[in-house]
């Protein structure tokens, strides 16, 4: 039973491929979010290899290049380009080393930390064993030391989303948690130029729509190109494809 529940967290971990914390953001972050809406990868790449070369020292300029390469990853996989996709991995687990002996209570550094696990696991899923119960150990730590951290709150928003109810899946908290993570955005006013943000309510979205909520998922559709009217794939395929369901 609880190899299946890893493979289920694990499956879910290799499809998603923008979580970040919100955190003190360089130039870049207005560069990642116009390359977000456009769903330009190359462009992300681009930053990356930029940001890369200005070998950034502090944890909070880790944590930002983490989440990019975060996101990275998670296109990789989805594209079948694993060997890419392993050098990125190996990157960010010595960010995430760098992170944790600088700061070893790093609640968003924890929650990177059972992500990039997952991708490896992902990779090859014969790697479950060895690695699944460590992936959901630092993602339940990081949730543990600090409860209202966005990377902490939304990785435990997925786990209890794509996890069946048999296996201790449960999508309305992982609905809840979801929106608290949008929230804790809003009210620290850092929606702006934020690609998590988006990506927090189009998840929310298509959790509506896989539950046959139709109106609330469009509600939320709607809300999101009220805020971002260019982003793309919202535009051009998620929504519209739910007004012909309806």
């Amino acid at each position: 039973m609880k190899c299946k529940k890893i493979f289920f967290l694990i499956l879910f971990l290799v499809l998603i491929s923008v979580q970040s914390n919100v955190c003190a953001q360089s130039g870049y972050k207005l560069q990642i979010y116009n390359a977000y809406i456009n769903g330009d990868m190359n462009k992300w790449a681009t930053i990356i290899h930029n940001f890369e070369k200005e070998s950034p020292s502090t944890i909070e300029r880790k944590l930002e290049l983490l989440s990019y390469y975060y996101g990275y990853i998670g296109y990789l996989i989805g594209a079948k380009k694993n060997d890419t996709a392993q050098k990125f991995i190996v990157k960010g687990e010595k960010l995430i080393a760098d992170v944790i002996k600088m700061s070893p209570n790093n609640a968003t550094a924890y929650a990177f930390k059972g992500s990039f696990l997952g991708f490896r696991i992902g990779m090859s899923k014969f790697k479950a064993l060895s690695l699944g119960q460590e992936s959901i150990e630092s993602i339940e730590k990081a949730y543990k030391l600090d409860p209202q951290n966005i990377q902490a709150v939304v990785d435990r928003a997925n786990a209890l989303y794509h996890t069946p109810r048999l296996f201790g899946g449960d999508k309305k908290e992982a609905l809840r948690l979801f929106q608290e993570g949008v929230t804790l955005i809003e009210t620290s006013k850092s929606a702006k130029n934020n690609w998590l943000y988006l990506n927090l309510l189009t998840s929310i979205a298509q959790a509506y729509e896989n539950t046959d909520q139709k109106k609330k998922a469009a509600f939320t559709y709607d809300k999101i190109l009220r805020f971002e009217p260019e982003f793309k794939w919202v535009k051009n395929e998620l929504y519209p494809a739910l007004l012909k369901k309806m």
